[in-house]
């Protein structure tokens, strides 16, 4: 073969490889979390988010918690992080048979719900130059009642969005809306939303029944230069399931880059 052909054959290669490593398909997963301080509902979603941050860290390969027993904010925002290092845009959920959590013989066993899904995962790949994207939130724990407020900034011009990963699996694009529809940030500016000038609030309440949730923003920078804009593909304060959401939003994360701020949401009243 000559050194033409063979040149040729190695980039299409290296080529074929790329586009393969985009979307890794039918990954096959396991989540379980015991019921400890939570109501079956909330260990049936932390068993699920386990099971996709596993099915993330086979196709991004990267590391994450494995702990069986979740009890705490901490393993689960781990979980909910991953979210950003590659996209489940399809998936199909089994749940297996409950099962049981024992620590030790001189424990009582805990229920446990086990849950196996075969997913697509979409790992993104960057085509921009670093954005700078920096995040965060006016607080880590909220009470029931207490409002959130969320600042953005970047060294590059960019098109902002906030998303709200809640804990009834849903993902809501809170910013912009039809209220606050600027989303355009100048390098080296600054977002504070909700701004003192919007009738838009961020008010924080768990799901009925529940003592605390985790939940997440999601917030994402697109470069300036790119055509789309979010809303282009998504709808504003349009709840949307979580495969569905990152199916639309993984058409434009290689143009984008991300913060996953993950929250926890308490209910005094409960305690």
């Amino acid at each position: 073969m000559g050194k033409i052909a063979a040149l040729m054959l190695s980039v299409f290669l290296l080529l074929s490889q790329s586009v393969r490593a985009e979307t890794v398909k039918n990954i096959t997963a396991e989540g379980s979390c015991a019921i400890v301080g939570m109501s079956a509902e909330q260990c049936q979603l932390i068993a699920l988010q386990r099971a996709r941050a596993m099915a993330i860290e086979q196709a991004a390969g990267m590391s994450v918690a494995s702990s069986t027993l979740v009890t705490n904010m901490a393993l689960t925002a781990d979980f909910i992080k991953t979210y950003s290092k590659g996209f489940v845009i399809n998936e199909k959920a089994q749940w297996l048979p409950l099962g049981q959590y024992q620590k030790d013989s001189k424990t009582p066993p805990i229920p446990e719900y086990r849950v196996k899904i075969v997913a697509d995962v979409r790992v993104p790949e960057p085509k921009i130059k670093p954005l700078g994207l920096k995040a965060k939130t006016n607080s880590i724990v909220y009470k029931n009642g207490d409002k959130a407020v969320i600042e953005a900034s970047s060294i590059r011009s960019v098109k902002i969005a906030i998303f709200n990963i809640t804990a009834d699996d849903k993902v809501v694009m809170v910013f912009p809306n039809d209220h606050d529809k600027d989303n355009r940030l100048s390098g080296k500016g600054r977002l504070i939303f909700p701004d003192k000038n919007t009738k838009t609030e961020l008010v924080m309440q768990t799901l009925e029944g529940h003592q605390r949730d985790t939940e997440a923003f999601l917030i994402a920078a697109l470069d300036n230069e790119y055509t789309k804009d979010f809303t282009d593909i998504l709808m504003p304060l349009e709840p949307m399931s979580f495969s569905s959401f990152f199916k639309k939003f993984s058409d434009i994360a290689d143009y984008a880059e991300d913060v996953m701020l993950v929250y926890e949401v308490v209910n005094p009243k409960d305690k």
